[in-house]
């Protein structure tokens, strides 16, 4: 009878798992879709107490399915970066290997603390506190 069960059980559970990659697969496409259509610009950043937003304004930022990503601001040349995401963790990793300030404060590994399909809640913890950073899409 155990061996019965056992047969009866063993597929359903494999059809459940695929069935849960699969529904896993598609929240990741929607997400990198939407994380890579448009662009986005730093609606809010915050280092430990002190707001420096405004450090920002002439920026945009352009993420690609290739994990590359663009920092434009107007009347300069891109500065390129990678990006990479986990879902498993919420979280997400940027990297703007030449850049300088305001720009290199985005480099790092950032908690996502909120999110939808316009904008990313993030903080990432530093010496003496914490970043705060809240993109929004255009």
């Amino acid at each position: 009878m155990k061996k019965l069960l056992l047969l009866i059980l063993l597929p359903l559970l494999a059809a459940t798992t695929g069935c849960k990659k699969m529904i896993e697969k598609k929240i990741e496409a929607e997400l990198m879709n939407a994380i890579t259509s448009g662009a986005w610009y730093v609606e809010h950043y915050r280092e430990n107490a002190t707001d420096i937003t405004a450090s920002f304004n002439d920026y945009e930022f352009r993420f690609q399915r290739d994990g590359t990503v663009q920092g434009l601001r107007n009347g300069h040349e891109p500065d390129k970066g990678t990006w990479q995401g986990n879902l498993e963790n919420a979280s997400i990793s940027a990297l703007f290997p030449t850049a300088t300030d305001p720009l290199k404060k985005v480099n790092g590994h950032w908690k996502i603390t909120d999110s939808y399909m316009d904008y990313v809640e993030a903080e990432m913890s530093i010496q003496g506190g914490k970043n705060i950073l809240h993109l929004r899409k255009k």
